[in-house]
């Protein structure tokens, strides 16, 4: 290829990619940034408390609308329904259960009855980018792209989401055990992205595959004394074996291997279409097929290793 139609390529992707985003990006950020700075000053103010919370709440409308518009309403009626069950709960350690039941039956009865899927979908996509907005870090592309376990693939792609579901979901399950825990942390995944088959088959399959890696790795770990974990071990833990050279073989093992997941489960979505035509175009017996077609391979693999770890 010339040199002068690559050059010409990479303009081209650099204008309509690039500074299409920065624009997009900016655009949000300066009108965030400025009810930020409306926000502190009025508290820093010598003004009345009352004052103060209707600044707060009208910036806080303000930045909804910037990405909501007049489908705010939805995200509203819902922090209503919220604000309205914290004052109704007497026992304040069933206001966490109780806000569960409301926010889920929200979601279902929106997605279902409420809304049309288009606007859902849209509504859904932006609160997460809005929410994105106000915990600075949200993704840690390293551990994606060069990922130890699948353990740290799923708490770097979406690092607020993560910390969320970690905080409220699997912390509050844990009572039921560490598999039920994962089990009910990923379910409560699916249902937040929507009632799409595809999606929550994916999700479902993550919950295994982390779980069977973890707990496989761990006793690995403590037969060989090795600094084999899902995570990374300190630098003063008590392993013996630390930088051999078999147990970065191994690492290296289990690291292509989460590779070989994520390629499996990643074969389930086409390129070129978003999460909301995947959602609106994917069935049951899309996904079906589509594994089947390439012989359950990644199931098969995390099944293998289960029984591994109960052999030994």
């Amino acid at each position: 290829m010339d040199i002068s139609i690559r050059i010409g390529i990479w303009l081209e992707l650099a204008e309509s990619c690039g500074l299409s985003v920065i624009q997009q990006g900016l655009q949000q950020i300066w009108r965030l940034l400025l009810l930020c700075l409306i926000c502190r000053v009025s508290f820093r103010l010598d003004v009345p408390s009352t004052l103060k919370h209707g600044v707060s709440v009208l910036t806080g409308i303000c930045g909804l609308f910037l990405f909501f518009e007049l489908d705010m309403v939805w995200v509203l009626l819902l922090a209503g329904l919220c604000y309205f069950i914290l004052l109704l709960s007497q026992n304040p350690s069933r206001r966490g259960l109780y806000l569960s039941v409301v926010i889920l039956s929200y979601l279902l009865i929106g997605e279902l009855l409420l809304v049309d899927m288009v606007t859902w979908h849209k509504i859904r996509g932006k609160y997460n980018i809005f929410i994105n907005f106000l915990d600075l870090k949200v993704v840690e592309p390293l551990n994606v792209e060069m990922p130890r376990s699948m353990v740290q693939v799923v708490t770097s792609w979406n690092i607020p989401m993560s910390q969320w579901l970690k905080t409220y979901v699997f912390k509050n399950a844990m009572k039921l055990g560490t598999f039920p825990a994962i089990l009910v942390t990923y379910t409560a995944s699916a249902l937040l992205h929507g009632l799409s088959f595809h999606l929550g088959a994916v999700l479902l399959s993550l919950g295994f595959i982390t779980y069977v890696e973890h707990v496989l790795r761990k006793k690995l770990s403590a037969i060989f004394n090795a600094c084999i974990l899902s995570r990374p071990c300190t630098s003063d833990c008590s392993h013996r074996h630390k930088k051999e050279i078999w147990v970065w073989l191994l690492n290296l093992a289990f690291s292509l291997l989460v590779i070989f997941h994520l390629t499996y489960l990643g074969s389930m979505f086409d390129p070129g279409l978003d999460e909301q035509e995947a959602g609106e175009s994917y069935t049951a017996i899309h996904t079906i097929q589509r594994w089947s077609e390439l012989n359950w391979a990644s199931h098969w693999i995390v099944f293998l290793c289960w029984l591994l770890f109960l052999i030994l």
